[in-house]
């Protein structure tokens, strides 16, 4: 009597001996067996065999099916990801992803860098432009500046009316001095896309051209959830906030202005031009001020001071200090020319 079984290399030798029990019985298992007892024991082994093999086909079918949850599980986590960092910034949703807390630390005094801008007459854009087409300028102008913020990797803390807040040194930092320069280099990558954008708004039609006005300080704040019960934010508070505002309310069209605080920490990357002192809104003492000028070429930064000393000779040269250029290349002109003068006398 033969038993079908799955095919395979193993149930085939089974059927074969199950039909022949003793067709190669000594080659096969050098033990002499009476054939109903080695057929019993074979029939026993096809059924173990087969039952084991149902079990396998079950847990590969399950394993299947989890997968396939898993797959969905994590899609599912993937979007919720996504939808999660448009409404909570981007560095609170990474540093919660890598730490696994539900939630960071209440509140922390932290030395951060603030930027605030806002743009030059909009209320005047929001006469002149429908709503639809304010709508379409304003989710354009906060797509763009979002992914800048997350470019240089600031934590953006809030729209407020055309108003953009972000601050770098929270939740995490790579240092004071690295977190004020990333902000600074954000504000100018930000002025730069913003030329980009007046070209295409222009062409589409607005005649009313967008500038923005930006002001950064260092300082420390607390920072942290704040909030109700039901309802908390991820900000910071402190004067270094009101500090950056006010800074902002100061400012040119398309200028970059910081405070004294943050100017000491970046100072030797960028170009700067001193705007003098001013007191700020609610404050009582006079804070210096300092414009963006650009990024300090590689060159420019090894040439920004020199000192060299021999006999009969002295020269120190602080490009930062110097206020009056015109006179300093005077005065290198009437050197070169008194050292030219004595060289052929010499001679």
């Amino acid at each position: 009597m033969t038993r079908e079984l799955p095919t395979d290399p193993l149930n085939e030798k089974i059927a074969q001996l199950l039909a022949d029990p003793t067709t190669g019985q000594e080659a096969e298992l050098n033990n002499p067996t009476d054939p109903e007892t080695l057929r019993t024991g074979l029939t026993q082994m096809a059924k173990a065999y087969a039952k084991q093999k149902r079990q396998i086909d079950r847990l590969v079918k399950l394993s299947d099916a989890n997968e396939a949850r898993l797959t969905d599980t994590n899609e599912t986590l993937s979007a919720l990801t996504r939808n999660l960092s448009r409404f909570v910034p981007k560095t609170v949703v990474d540093e919660l992803m890598s730490s696994g807390a539900e939630q960071l630390a209440s509140t922390e005094r932290r030395e951060i860098t603030v930027f605030f801008s806002d743009i030059v007459g909009f209320t005047e854009i929001t006469e002149r432009l429908a709503p639809e087409k304010l709508a379409h300028l304003m989710t354009e102008y906060f797509t763009e500046m979002t992914a800048i913020c997350d470019k240089w990797g600031g934590t953006l803390d809030q729209f407020i009316g055309d108003a953009v807040v972000i601050f770098f040194g929270a939740p995490t930092s790579q240092s004071v001095q690295e977190d004020a320069k990333n902000a600074v280099l954000m504000a100018l990558d930000m002025q730069e896309k913003l030329g980009e954008l007046r070209h295409i708004w222009q062409s589409q039609g607005l005649t009313l051209p967008v500038h923005v006005r930006m002001g950064l300080a260092t300082g420390f704040c607390n920072v942290g959830n704040f909030g109700s019960d039901t309802r908390l934010h991820y900000t910071a508070l402190g004067n270094t906030m009101n500090e950056a505002a006010r800074i902002q309310d100061l400012c040119d069209a398309d200028q970059v202005l910081v405070s004294e605080s943050c100017y000491q920490q970046v100072k030797a990357d960028f170009n700067w031009q001193a705007k003098g002192e001013a007191v700020l809104k609610g404050q009582h003492f006079a804070s210096k001020l300092f414009e963006v000028a650009g990024l300090r070429q590689q060159n420019a930064d090894k040439n920004a001071e020199i000192s060299h000393s021999q006999q009969g000779f002295s020269l120190h040269y602080n490009q930062d200090e110097i206020t009056d250029k015109s006179s300093v290349i005077r005065e290198l002109e009437t050197l070169l020319m008194q050292l030219k003068t004595t060289g052929q006398d010499q001679e």
